[in-house]
């Protein structure tokens, strides 16, 4: 079989990977997977691209990064099934919401997410390394003391910054609720972009159970409270269904050498 055009290079964990992970699968796109340990991959991914951050899609040979740059351009190469709306103003819509959920909604959730870990040096060695050897899973506990105050600056998780994402925490929930149109959809009357960019985000706590990469067991006390406190809201049962009908079977094929 001849090498897939595309190779993701990723977080497992992270609800940004997670929207590109979802529009490869959604889109049938076969495609190879690089997982990164946090942390360890600044090396490759400055290689690849000159900044730290995943998820990074190589598109023949070509880097690319940004979640919402990516799915642009997987929509322009693979306009079937479609996931943006042909409507001018229905695409300025879903790209809207796209931007809030990214901006806005992704860095509190994030914030919440990781601080019910970094006071747990094990369980986060655990989390980080999941599907990793354990000789990965003793290099992230030996560097994590290096590795927690440079993870709690770059995310914004002091407890300040954490505090208030706990207090917008129901503003994020009513603002998904709010789009939720008469269909079910966010905009229009099928599974679009604004539909996948919500309820990848809103993984980070909420974790259906077709999130392709399962959190470790046990999971925090903390993050366990955290999800039951919206367990009951529309949006949170929202989340699950578009999971449940949409988040289909992955398109990974067997791994090849990594591509630079």
């Amino acid at each position: 079989m001849a090498t897939p055009p595309y190779h993701l290079v990723h977080f497992r964990v992270s609800h940004y990977n997670e929207k590109v992970r979802w529009a490869l699968d959604h889109k049938g796109c076969p495609h190879t997977r690089e997982a990164l340990l946090p942390g360890f991959h600044l090396l490759r991914a400055r290689r690849l691209t000159g900044q730290n951050k995943l998820p990074i899609l190589v598109i023949e040979g070509a880097p690319m990064y940004e979640s919402s740059r990516i799915l642009a351009e997987l929509e322009r190469r693979h306009p079937d099934p479609p996931l943006y709306p042909r409507d001018p103003a229905a695409r300025a819509r879903a790209v809207g919401i796209e931007a809030h959920f990214d901006e806005h909604v992704a860095p509190d959730l994030r914030r919440l997410f990781w601080s019910t870990y970094l006071d747990r040096p094990r369980d986060c060695a655990t989390l980080a390394a999941a599907g990793f050897s354990g000789a990965a899973r003793n290099a992230f506990r030996a560097a994590f003391p290096v590795f927690r105050p440079i993870f709690r600056r770059n995310m914004g998780a002091d407890a300040a910054r954490v505090g208030a994402a706990r207090e917008r925490l129901v503003s994020h929930f009513e603002r998904l609720e709010s789009e939720i149109g008469p269909s079910g959809y966010l905009v229009g009357d099928r599974f679009g972009i604004a539909d996948l960019a919500a309820a990848s985000v809103m993984t980070a706590i909420i974790r259906p159970p077709q999130f392709p990469y399962p959190l470790p067991e046990p999971w925090p006390p903390e993050l366990v409270a955290l999800r039951a406190s919206v367990s009951e809201r529309p949006g949170f049962r929202w989340v699950l269904d578009m999971y449940a009908r949409h988040r289909g079977t992955s398109s990974e094929v067997a791994a090849s050498a990594p591509q630079s």
